[in-house]
């Protein structure tokens, strides 16, 4: 009877004996795996957050779609145009798609990821953010003016223009009720460059308006808002 009571106390020691081991077992093993799970997940998450931050939501250095998160924004007249007058109802300076076509066909082409500068670029970009944000910031630079983001550094201003014009064409050449709607006017065209000898821009008009000094007669009507015969659309 005691060698029976023994060999039970026995068997009762090595159960519970063995029970602490397999559960310290399992404790370790899960702990181990669960606390790499979650060391990974957590530096894969981080990743890819970071990655995500600095690639696909920064259009200045990708050139894609900020609003949409989309592929790269296509370059092209047709593209731009429907961009802007969809984001840019209320602003828009064109009185039909072909005027947008128009004034387009103009610009330098540029690079998608352009925030300033002369260039389709540049205005494809302020457009697209306009259409997810702050519209009466964007679209000004947007349009063909450029509102002073959008255009060469040495772009020709309204202020050069108007002032060439209205010293060298006078009396019935001058074509502007006065300085003032010259201006305001002037204000909503392309700038071009300096150097415009053609072109509907305000620097081809100014540079006409320069000659107009020697020959009034000849250069006025090329330097006057309709742009005569020079500084028209190609």
């Amino acid at each position: 009877m005691k060698s029976m009571r023994g060999a039970i106390s026995i068997l009762w020691a090595v159960a519970w004996l063995g029970v602490p081991g397999c559960e310290g077992g399992g404790d370790e093993d899960t702990g181990a795996s669960g606390s790499t799970g979650m060391e990974m997940d957590g530096s894969t998450g981080s990743s890819n957050g970071s990655e995500g931050s600095t690639t696909t939501n920064d259009p200045t250095t990708t050139g894609v779609d900020s609003s949409s998160g989309g592929p790269p924004i296509e370059l092209s007249c047709e593209s731009y145009c429907e961009i802007y007058s969809t984001a840019c109802p209320d602003f828009s300076e064109y009185a039909n798609d072909q005027h947008c076509l128009d004034h387009c066909g103009q610009w330098p082409e540029g690079a998608p990821e352009d925030v300033d500068g002369d260039s389709l670029g540049c205005r494809t970009y302020h457009a697209t953010v306009a259409g997810s944000t702050d519209p009466d910031f964007h679209c000004p630079h947007a349009g063909p003016s450029g509102a002073a983001v959008c255009v060469a550094e040495d772009a020709p201003t309204c202020d050069l223009y108007c002032t060439r014009y209205f010293g060298n064409c006078t009396d019935d050449l001058n074509l502007w009720v006065d300085m003032d709607e010259c201006l305001t006017e002037c204000a909503t065209w392309y700038p071009g460059t300096t150097t415009d000898d053609s072109g509907n821009t305000i620097g081809c008009r100014a540079y006409y308006a320069n000659l107009a000094a020697g020959d009034p007669d000849t250069h006025c009507p090329n330097a006057g808002p309709g742009g005569g015969e020079a500084c028209v659309f190609p």
